[in-house]
């Protein structure tokens, strides 16, 4: 008897992580499998921004009501902990965003990209790209919303 798919999707205190839930579900929904969502927050507090406890809730309610099983851990070696986490979970499929632009942050997801297919076993990854950055802040902030309303 096979094994039923595994969906993991690794997200952000951020709003656009909607997007990357949505993602997700819709692969576990086509594929048959169970939806999880992981939020790894690098120390020992998820709670340094402001907003960060109101986010975490939307986002927290927004997967389950997808039918999402949301996870968050604290952890000074991200790469390593996602790594970790797909192989106790036995996750078949990671869905990551794809991170602002800049060289810190390419080499960022490189670094969770490569740790997670060299220290975990085959999993197929599936990053989404962002949206345009060459929108001002209240165009994309009032796209984004437009985004969000129509496919949720």
């Amino acid at each position: 008897m096979e094994k039923e798919i595994k969906v993991l999707v690794c997200i952000t205190i951020q709003e656009n992580s909607r997007r990357l839930i949505r993602k997700g579900a819709q692969v576990a929904a086509e594929r048959g499998g169970q939806l999880h969502i992981l939020h790894v927050e690098k120390g020992d507090n998820i709670f340094h921004q402001d907003n960060a406890p109101q986010l975490v809730q939307e986002l927290f309610t927004y997967a389950s009501e997808l039918g999402g099983e949301v996870h968050v851990v604290c952890d000074e070696h991200i790469p390593e902990r996602i790594a970790q986490f797909i192989r106790e979970e036995e996750i078949q499929i990671l869905v990551l965003g794809e991170p602002m632009k800049g060289k810190f942050k390419r080499l960022v997801q490189k670094d969770i990209e490569n740790y997670v297919n060299q220290n975990a076993r085959e999993i197929e990854v599936i990053v989404l790209e962002r949206i345009s950055d060459n929108l001002s802040e209240g165009s994309y902030i009032k796209r984004n919303q437009e985004y969000i309303e129509k496919y949720s």
